[in-house]
């Protein structure tokens, strides 16, 4: 019991990506709440561990998960940091009231908002239950906000705004969230695949061992033999985006 709650390291990540060159990429995590007098930190702390972990292959920083505000000032000065070096920044994001993990916002998404104008040359990558429920309208409450809600899409959500307003806001969707985003209004999710081909990326959220059925993967398979999404948009989003986004170089 005790090696299963046991925390990843970087090191670990770090030997995973050279035994399996090609396989897996690694990004870097840092916890803005850095062990020192929050008023002290600033932006030179945070570029000094991203110099050392860019130096050892990162492609970029996340799954961020730390529970402070998009606007607390020890986040604002890794945002910094993180602009400067123009790179793509994953996150998981809840409400406050929320018992979970990530970046804390509330519904429609406004801190985020101020992160996406503030710091325009980071590649945002949305995650998360609390993300992914903000592709429909109307949210009611926080347990919808923070949940899979099953009903079809209202109305317009805060993502579609976001993401036509702020060309540095992209969609990961992977995991139970992602997905449900998709299949809990079908048709609304090819309308919205086609909108936003360029700016989406197929993912798994967790290692997945071979021959355990991916159920991302099944939904874009059959969507694509279907006819329900081009061949074009099936390809963008598999690898074509990440491959662009990353500079990873693959043909």
């Amino acid at each position: 019991m005790l090696k299963r709650l046991e925390v990843q390291n970087i090191g670990e990540l770090f030997y995973i990506c050279q035994r399996h060159p090609g396989r897996f990429l690694p990004f870097c995590n840092i916890d803005p709440r850095l062990p020192k007098n929050p008023k002290t930190v600033t932006e030179k702390d945070f570029e000094f561990l991203l110099e050392q972990y860019l130096t050892l292959g990162c492609k970029g920083i996340g799954e961020m998960t730390a529970r402070v505000p998009w606007n607390n000032s020890s986040m604002r000065e890794l945002l910094k940091a993180c602009n400067k070096f123009k790179l793509p920044l994953t996150f998981h994001t809840v409400t406050e009231d929320f018992d979970g993990y990530g970046v804390i916002d509330k519904i429609g998404l406004p801190l985020l908002e101020e992160a996406l104008k503030e710091f325009s040359d980071i590649k945002f990558f949305g995650h998360s239950m609390a993300f992914w429920s903000e592709i429909s309208g109307g949210i009611k409450d926080l347990e919808e906000k923070n949940g899979c809600p099953a009903s079809p899409i209202k109305s317009t959500g805060r993502i579609q705004n976001l993401m036509r307003q702020y060309p540095n806001l992209y969609g990961d969707l992977s995991a139970d969230s992602g997905l449900n985003a998709l299949n809990r209004d079908v048709k609304h999710a090819y309308e919205f695949l086609d909108e936003f081909q360029d700016r989406l990326m197929f993912g798994l959220d967790t290692c997945v061992a071979n021959g355990v059925p991916q159920k991302h993967l099944e939904w874009f398979k059959s969507a694509l033999k279907q006819g329900d999404i081009s061949n074009k948009i099936y390809e963008k989003i598999m690898w074509k985006n990440a491959n662009k986004l990353l500079e990873l170089g693959l043909e």
